[in-house]
């Protein structure tokens, strides 16, 4: 079911091992467009990231260097988001000013694996907030707090203008209380844009 929604242009929530995000076909302008209408606060001319199944399918979206392909096998499958030169392959909507740089992350969860592996193309993502948001909110705090709308399925879709989302994913597991830790690959040398707080 997730998938046939996903390959009809519409929108899931799911988990992830940084916490619950939307996800959509690249394949539908309308995902960009309903991913700004979850996501007011996020600048119309800032792309989304990618979820990718492995690394040969980032390959073919992406350039690595040698480097950072060595790099990426270590990191890769985690919560690391690798910002990198594009091709000419890589989707539209993923790219960044003038289509030179995509993010791109190769997911660690269970749920997000089973969907993608069974998809098997790139999808997009972003999170349910931002991490100005969540520091505001004490979000990073030490007692792993899970009262906070972000953490609850329900309390999301209550807060997701109504309509957009089409199936919402839950499970028992305890959402983490961290962000991806994003790394730009696209320059030399490489520049740590946004520390997770991941090893």
């Amino acid at each position: 079911e997730v998938i046939e929604i996903i390959d009809g242009g519409g929108i899931v929530l799911a988990p992830s091992e940084i916490g619950y995000c939307f996800i959509g076909s690249v394949a539908h302008d309308s995902t960009h467009e309903k991913f700004l209408k979850l996501r007011p606060g996020h600048p119309k001319n800032k792309p989304f990231s990618l979820f990718c199944k492995d690394i040969s399918q980032v390959c073919k979206l992406a350039y690595l260097t040698t480097q950072t392909f060595r790099i990426a096998t270590r990191a890769w499958p985690g919560p690391y988001t690798f910002i990198l030169p594009c091709t000419k392959n890589t989707p539209k909507m993923a790219a960044g000013p003038k289509r030179k740089t995509v993010g791109i992350r190769i997911s660690n969860h269970t749920i997000i694996q089973s969907i993608i592996n069974e998809f098997d193309k790139p999808l997009l993502v972003t999170s349910i907030t931002d991490d100005a948001e969540l520091v505001a909110q004490d979000y990073f705090d030490e007692n792993n707090n899970q009262d906070f709308w972000w953490t609850n399925v329900t309390d999301i879709c209550e807060q997701a203008l109504p309509g957009i989302i089409d199936i919402a994913i839950k499970n028992d597991e305890i959402v983490p209380i961290k962000v991806s830790t994003i790394v730009d690959f696209s320059q030399e040398p490489p520049e740590l844009i946004r520390d997770g707080g991941w090893d």
